[in-house]
């Protein structure tokens, strides 16, 4: 991409991908990179089965990251239900958190 940090990287190409891609059922999106097999995982996690406007917007979003990186990367996209309150299983970076409310609270 731009020399970047890959942390930096990842997570600037996974936030510009998601404008104007989140829907409410999104509650988290990640991303990581295994340097070794140069593959690029997302996870989405939705709050429920997503609908399939809300995967495509997603799955949208993951080609504009995809296509930031060379050819050399593949991509390892997870679409995931993990209704509230389950908790949430984040790969390494964190690009978007839904805000809800805390258990307890």
């Amino acid at each position: 991409m731009t020399g970047l940090p890959l942390r930096i990287e990842l997570l600037l190409s996974l936030q510009r991908g998601l404008f104007g891609e989140v829907h409410p059922q999104l509650r988290q999106a990640s991303i990581e990179a295994d340097e070794i097999e140069m593959i690029i995982r997302l996870r989405f996690e939705y709050a429920g089965a997503p609908e399939a406007i809300v995967r495509e917007s997603c799955s949208c979003a993951a080609t504009q990251v995809i296509a930031d990186f060379s050819s050399h990367w593949q991509l390892d996209e997870q679409h995931l239900s993990v209704p509230p309150p389950e908790k949430l299983s984040p790969l390494q970076y964190i690009a978007y958190l839904r805000a809800e409310p805390q258990a307890g609270a």
